[in-house]
């Protein structure tokens, strides 16, 4: 009697231990999506933002499946970002990753395709894009070009001097800008400088001695600022137009009523959203990173409804690619083949210290 009791207890045990490693039928299955974020440093305040937009996304976004998204901070540091990549698929397991700027998106990309694992990257570098498993939803540097030597034509320039920060994805709009001045036979003269550069006086009255009709900027702070000021402080009477640039001057005041081209923010209702959470106004980027979480939760939600299991990376990768037409934040959302959103760039203008849309 004594075994039997003994055995129907080690039986019981087995089965107990058995249920407990099973879901439920009624429990949700889980996907765990990895974010690389710039929670801390200079960029701090915009990758908050662009967390608080994909907590949205997953707020406003119905589904059967249990989002769970895993923030890493990398500071806009490279180093940081692989080390973040690599915790999250190594040690989190995630399902999928979302980048953020191309430092990241670079960095990641490489070892998302090593790893089958769909990554979105809100970026403007192509390199980021490449392989199977990665995508980007960001304006590309050709599509703000564009819209800048727009500008720049209107203003019947004939030589044109290039302002551009030793930055890859600055280098890359700057290049655009370039090819197409050269295709449309205008002249110019290119300046670089590191991020870092904190004396721009010759490099300012070299510029003034070869009488361009326009100066071109695109930088970041700190370099950015001083830049500016020493603008400013020569009384320059060249116009200057930018891409992105202006939003990232620290003082508005400065470039209080300037045009420039960027990327739209997201649409109206978002933003308020945004401001009402915490009180910021640095849109930039927001409604991509919207756009790029809703995305995940769609392809991963619907694909779930219709085959009745988790996809693969495969099937989630073949998903996106297939995208037409999908109304997002920043306007409908098609994807190239090239794993790349077809979008378009905006110009705005600094009005109260606030960048508004004109066209």
């Amino acid at each position: 009697m004594k075994k039997y009791l003994i055995s129907l207890l080690l039986i019981c045990g087995i089965v107990a231990c058995g249920n407990k490693n099973e879901t439920p039928q009624n429990e949700k299955p889980t996907v765990k999506i990895g974010v690389i974020d710039a929670l801390s440093g200079k960029y701090a305040e915009n990758g908050q933002n662009v967390r608080q937009a994909i907590e949205f996304a997953k707020q406003d976004i119905k589904s059967d499946i249990d989002f769970e998204f895993i923030f890493e901070d990398y500071g806009f540091e490279a180093m940081r970002a692989a080390t973040a990549a690599n915790k999250l698929i190594n040690a989190d397991k995630v399902d999928a990753l979302i980048s953020w700027s191309s430092l990241a998106g670079n960095v990641t990309a490489p070892l998302a395709e090593r790893n089958k694992i769909v990554h979105f990257s809100i970026c403007n570098d192509a390199q980021a894009a490449q392989g199977k498993y990665n995508f980007i939803h960001f304006t590309p540097s050709e599509q703000l070009a564009e819209k800048l030597v727009e500008q720049i034509e209107q203003k019947n320039a004939k030589k044109v001097a290039l302002f551009a920060v030793y930055q890859p994805a600055l280098q890359k709009h700057t290049d655009a800008v370039e090819n197409l001045l050269k295709a449309k036979g205008i002249a110019f003269e290119r300046f670089n400088f590191t991020m870092d550069n904190l004396d721009f006086s010759l490099m300012l009255e070299k510029a003034k001695l070869g009488n361009f009709d326009v100066w071109y900027l695109c930088a970041l702070p700190p370099s950015l600022d001083v830049f500016l000021k020493n603008y400013f402080q020569k009384q320059i009477n060249v116009p200057l137009v930018a891409i992105d640039s202006l939003l990232f001057a620290q003082d508005k005041q400065m470039v209080e009523g300037m045009t420039f081209v960027t990327t739209p923010e997201g649409n109206g209702q978002l933003l308020q959203r945004l401001t009402k959470a915490n009180g910021s106004t640095n849109y930039f980027s927001v409604g991509y990173a919207y756009d790029v979480a809703a995305l995940l939760i769609k392809a991963y939600s619907e694909l779930y409804d219709k085959n009745g299991k988790l996809p693969s990376s495969d099937e989630v990768a073949d998903y996106l690619l297939n995208l037409h037409g999908y109304k997002g934040a920043v306007g409908a959302i098609t994807m190239g083949k090239d794993g790349i959103v077809l979008s378009d760039a905006v110009i705005k203008q600094m009005k109260d210290g606030k960048p508004v849309t004109i066209e």
